[in-house]
């Protein structure tokens, strides 16, 4: 006799890669449980600032069953990722339970089933579970020396909504993401000055290559061995984008591939950043060293050479943004040991599954150069193919 209070499959997260996910277990004539903590589908694009837009471009950003239309235009704003995601539940015949958020999931070996507890206590149990929380869950803000004596406002680039809330302000962007440069191009229009503060030099990338979104490069190259894909975006970046060491944004010292296996961190690919910084609108200096008061101190540059390896120098802002980056929680939030490495990213992802977590799944937690919406349009189906099999052999 089946017991109805045990779910074949509970997926958490309803953001681009869960939604995804309960479309193709829904497909394969299962009935996901799909749990999300925020009070809405598509919350997760939702809140993000004004004027962002898919770096991936319309055609290479479809989801599991869902195209964006060509009313969306070549790269689909913010409202149109929205109206895509808020639509999924409906058109993939599922549903989603929101203001669930998930504190723990344990797996029970005994009973071989997944045991999925939420803050508020309650919980629930199932046979297979997909983790669709993505890389961007817990905001990271630097315990910088001093911080708490800064008068200002220090807030994470994820609570950035509009550049016109620091309109007359002098505001510090500390970070060199995608995120981050976006940010400090678009607070130019408002702030009364922007510099922004790295330890990394970044690798900046142009969106598209004759109207063909760089993406589409990355779904070409995927295969290729890292180190040949690395010297062809180097190339891009020396020949579009060009020398910008005069304005304190040397070329990076570590090849793409490897920069990222470091800090997780994705090229810069918003062009106005790169005029920003050349026509001095934008100045970049080195990481933060002190704060004292509203004196943040900074080295003079990312990276030091004989001639400022020990300058510092005095910043004033009104306003500290960290666009820091988050960690996943993943280690807290999934109670297998191992199933996380020493920076918190889950070690295994797609249809792959660790030695102590039968029938778990993480879906949405690589960002390849092919584009994150199409890695979860291909893992979605893969996991959702493995899991059926896996529930009619159990049976």
């Amino acid at each position: 006799m089946k017991n109805d209070d045990i779910h074949d499959v509970v997926v958490v997260g309803a953001g681009p890669a869960g939604l995804s996910a309960a479309f193709e277990l829904t497909r394969a004539g299962l009935n996901p449980l799909v749990l999300e903590r925020t009070p809405a589908v598509g919350d997760v694009w939702r809140n993000h600032y004004d004027g962002v837009r898919l770096n991936s471009g319309r055609y290479f950003s479809a989801l599991a069953g869902s195209k964006f239309p060509l009313s969306a235009g070549s790269w689909p704003s913010r409202e149109e990722v929205v109206r895509l995601l808020e639509t999924f539940p409906a058109r993939g015949g599922f549903s989603v339970q929101t203001n669930i958020d998930i504190a723990q999931v344990n797996y029970d070996r005994e009973r071989d089933l997944w045991i999925i507890t939420g803050s508020d206590g309650k919980h629930f149990e199932s046979r297979s579970v997909v983790m669709a929380i993505g890389g961007c869950r817990i905001p990271i803000i630097p315990k910088w020396d001093g911080a708490e004596s800064f008068p200002g406002e220090i807030i994470h680039s994820s609570k950035f909504k509009s550049a016109k809330d620091f309109s007359g302000k002098h505001v510090l962007v500390i970070g060199t993401g995608n995120s981050a440069a976006e940010i400090a191009s678009r607070l130019t229009e408002y702030a009364s000055s922007v510099t922004v503060s790295g330890r990394t030099p970044p690798h900046i990338l142009p969106k598209s290559i004759f109207g063909i979104p760089l993406i589409g490069i990355g779904v070409w190259t995927r295969s290729w061995p890292s180190a040949a894909v690395d010297r062809i975006l180097s190339f891009l970046q020396r020949t579009v984008i060009g020398d910008l060491s005069a304005y304190g944004l040397p070329y990076p010292s570590l090849p793409l591939s490897k920069q990222f296996d470091i800090n997780n961190v994705v090229p810069i690919l918003y062009r106005p950043f790169v005029d920003d910084v050349r026509t001095g609108r934008i100045k970049i200096v080195g990481p933060i060293q002190e704060i004292t008061g509203r004196t943040v101190q900074a080295q003079y540059a990312m990276r030091a050479s004989p001639n400022n390896e020990h300058t510092l120098i005095a910043l004033e802002p009104d306003v500290i943004i960290a666009g820091t980056g988050f960690r996943t929680g993943i280690s807290k939030l999934v109670q297998v040991p191992g199933i996380a490495d020493e920076k918190d990213r889950s070690l295994i992802s797609g249809d792959q599954e660790h030695k102590d977590a039968p029938r778990l799944y993480f879906i949405g937690q690589i960002n390849p150069l092919s584009g994150l919406l199409r890695e979860i349009r291909l893992e979605a189906e893969r996991i959702a193919k493995k899991i059926k099999k896996q529930l009619e052999e159990g049976r």
